[in-house]
């Protein structure tokens, strides 16, 4: 099977079909896409279908930015690349260059290719300094413990992004205080047919019916363990099998099959019991099936610490923003019980706000919304369960957030963590620093 990086992406751009080879020889002086193919300079001014390999893409970007920033000669191909993965170090530079060009593909074929740049940075091995220099947030006065875990940052990276755990070195040096992976199931799963990922551009929001692509617990299990170091902690995010029915006790033996294979690779669990694209997942509204659910998962978390000679990692519970007041005070009396750890506030919502400005047949499409539509509803959803809690309860506020200013928002409602996704699509690889540096700015630190 082709990896992302094999295939071949195509551009809207020229009346002829060029193959741009991948040792692409020399770009323009200018920050603007040149793509040359022996002696002739293939414009973005004229292309218009031209096929581009993202190997070949990707280098011609990195020499791009090498010129823009002062070199005066093509500078060592590693080096091209790992300049290219950090074109975000302008802003200006991923706005009018980067993002243009992926969003001019599929949303989810976009995503493939930069989740395969990043994957082959984390092979390289001046990756995690290049990374750190352009991109790390290192101030010890932004750091936390929760949970028995030193979190450098209080800004994290929302499952979703690296469904695959194939990226992390490079995403745990990208100023990311942690990073959730998944969703992980206990078996590899497809997901939902294509398409499946929808951009509401002048939104700068997304709908997603992904229905949890992943490779599996085993498979993920050993990439983790295949990780020569954590950079930051990681968070795996659990779900059940989609096609899995039946017995409530049957679906939590799922999730603890999944939790049992990472359990000695990463910091904690987040418990996904809320995906709108996931059949049979509200059955775990109910509190008898939440309950028997959590206790069979406490169960298996203590009996492997103990196992395995190590300190309790924590569950932490996703949460639906569509949530009744009902299934709120359920929630509220698992944590009251020592259930669980903490609350992920929120998933994605199946709302379709009457704000949104996007236009045409995408509002139409069944899934998730995400981005700064669901801001508010998040926030919401983060004092009403501070406020039931008591705050004795750490909570990681996730939902449209994409400044200092909106993190503050949450962190200030009761939020002791918060995680973006969406945010990092339409803003780019310095949104993390940018977010954690202007919360140092406006005097947050943590309690």
């Amino acid at each position: 099977m082709k990896s992302p990086m094999d295939e071949e992406f195509t551009f809207g751009f020229s009346d002829r079909q060029i193959l741009v080879d991948s040792d692409i020889s020399q770009v323009g002086g200018q920050v603007g896409l040149r793509l040359c193919q022996g002696n002739e300079v293939l414009s973005s001014s004229f292309l218009k279908k031209s096929k581009v390999s993202p190997c070949a893409l990707m280098r011609c970007h990195s020499l791009i930015l090498a010129q823009s920033v002062g070199f005066d000669q093509r500078p060592p191909r590693s080096t091209a690349w790992l300049l290219g993965l950090g074109l975000s170090k302008s802003l200006v530079i991923y706005k009018h260059l980067i993002r243009p060009i992926f969003f001019s593909m599929d949303p989810e074929r976009a995503h493939h290719f930069a989740l395969a740049g990043l994957r082959f940075a984390s092979r390289l091995p001046l990756m995690p300094t290049v990374f750190r220099g352009l991109f790390g947030f290192h101030d010890p006065e932004m750091a936390q413990e929760l949970w028995g875990i030193r979190f450098p940052n209080p800004v994290g990276l929302a499952a979703g992004f690296d469904k695959n755990s194939q990226a992390l070195p490079a995403l745990g040096n990208m100023g990311f205080g942690f990073v959730e992976v998944g969703a992980i199931s206990s078996e590899a799963r497809p997901g939902n047919p294509r398409p499946r990922i929808f951009r509401l551009k002048e939104d700068e929001a997304l709908i997603n019916r992904m229905g949890l692509p992943n490779p599996g617990a085993d498979e993920t299990a050993r990439r983790l363990a295949s990780l020569k170091h954590r950079p930051v902690p990681i968070l795996a995010n659990i779900v059940k099998n989609a096609d899995l029915d039946g017995a409530i006790r049957v679906m939590a033996a799922d999730y603890v099959k999944t939790l049992t294979a990472v359990f000695p690779h990463v910091d904690g669990f987040t418990v996904n019991v809320s995906c709108p694209a996931t059949p049979n997942l509200k059955a775990f509204n109910e509190k008898d099936a939440l309950f028997e659910l959590l206790g069979v998962l406490r169960q298996a978390r203590d009996d492997l610490a103990e196992a395995q000679g190590c300190k309790k990692k924590p569950l932490i519970v996703k949460v639906s923003p569509d949530v009744t007041d009902g299934e709120r005070d359920v929630l509220v009396e698992a944590a009251a019980l020592g259930l669980l750890d903490g609350l992920v506030l929120t998933n994605t919502t199946t709302q379709r706000p009457k704000a949104l400005r996007s236009g045409g047949d995408v509002l139409g499409q069944q899934g998730g919304l995400s981005g700064p539509p669901l801001f508010p509803i998040a926030l919401a959803k983060v004092k009403e369960f501070a406020e039931k809690t008591g705050g004795q309860v750490p909570i990681i506020a996730v939902g449209g957030i994409s400044t200092g200013e909106q993190a503050l928002q949450m962190l200030n409602a009761g939020a002791s963590l918060v995680e973006v996704y969406t945010g990092f699509v339409y803003h780019g690889p310095t949104l993390p620093k940018t977010i954690a540096k202007s919360l140092k700015n406006l005097g947050w630190r943590p309690k």
